[in-house]
């Protein structure tokens, strides 16, 4: 099973989780999103990289002023825009359409990168449907502008990557309750 760094920051209960090696990579851009929430405080640090051969951008968020857990993976840029080809052009959407782009299972992780994704002008709010968004930007200018940065050399957890099917997950989690005792029943 594919698991990613998840870190706690506050409230609610969330598995542990392993840590992947890390790769070489160029860090972009280091910044923070405002939250998008009506009653949100504070925001969404994130930093964007990218790999040794400068291709893709990778979104990472790094921290969260409030309470609450995140997926600590960087994402492909690619993985993003995968989860928009279904949706109508044009069309106002909810921030869990990104749940896709994501390996990690908390349910912060699409908001926070539909926060990331407004600050960085690639989407902006629908005008009369609330807590939706709709694609503004030039999203090939600005992939190719954040590429074209010279960055700082760092090391990143790698890009999580679609390898297991739902299918595989859900057969791995029956093996693990195959191992574990039986539970008693109530007398």
């Amino acid at each position: 099973m594919n698991r990613t760094d998840t870190q706690y920051t506050g409230h609610g209960s969330e598995e542990a989780t392993v840590t992947p090696a890390a790769q070489p990579c160029w860090l972009l851009k280091t910044a923070k999103a405002p939250k998008l929430g009506k009653h949100a405080e504070g925001g969404i640090a994130y930093q964007i990289a990218t790999g040794s051969d400068r291709q893709e951008p990778m979104i990472q968020i790094a921290g969260n002023d409030g309470g609450g857990y995140f997926s600590k993976e960087a994402i492909c840029f690619s993985r993003v825009v995968a989860c928009l080809v279904q949706h109508p052009k044009g069309e106002p959407f909810p921030s869990k359409l990104f749940q896709g782009a994501f390996a990690g299972r908390s349910s912060n992780n699409a908001g926070f990168l539909a926060a990331i994704l407004r600050a960085e002008g690639l989407l902006a709010a629908a005008p009369e449907t609330e807590g939706r968004h709709l694609i503004s930007g030039d999203w090939m200018a600005w992939k190719a502008a954040l590429l074209a940065e010279p960055g700082q050399a760092i090391n990143t957890p790698p890009v999580a990557q679609p390898d297991s099917s739902p299918e595989s997950e859900i057969a791995a989690s029956a093996t693990e309750e195959e191992k574990a005792p039986p539970r008693r029943g109530k007398k």
